[in-house]
């Protein structure tokens, strides 16, 4: 009988001991999390518990309490610039190649627009045709 329960009691104890490091593991995890900086740029934007998500050569991406934001290297103070490796040559041919494709992104959106209206206007006098009236809009 007594031999039942010491077998007993070792399961339990031996869960036990399981769910106190599972415990202590969880929390060493969870106090390992990296405190978020705070970062004020040269025009005096300031950006609270920014978390960087990419760093590319003119700008870095970053999470931060308000929201999503792309910070340009240039406007960040020299520590920062330097921490991520911020090399003005590199930036301003990035720079470039951002602002043709944001120019060829606009054209295409555009495009995309102009191709929905007529798409619109073309089912709305289908669809005034189909109900017989002879007043179809003429956009």
């Amino acid at each position: 009988m007594y031999r039942r329960l010491l077998i007993g009691g070792t399961r339990r104890a031996r869960f036990g001991l399981v769910k106190a490091l599972f415990l202590v593991l969880a929390l060493a995890l969870c106090s390992s999390v990296v405190r978020a900086e705070d970062w004020t740029t040269t025009d005096g934007t300031k950006y609270q518990n920014v978390r960087v998500i990419r760093v590319e050569d003119d700008a870095v991406t970053i999470i931060y309490k308000d929201g999503g934001a792309l910070v340009f290297l240039y406007k960040l103070p020299p520590d920062l610039q330097e921490k991520f490796n911020y090399d003005p040559v590199k930036a301003k041919a990035a720079m470039e190649a951002r602002a043709k494709a944001d120019a060829d992104s606009a054209k295409e959106l555009q495009a995309e627009i102009e191709l929905a209206d007529k798409m619109k206007q073309a089912q709305e006098v289908k669809y005034a045709q189909e109900r017989g009236q002879t007043n179809a809009p003429t956009h």
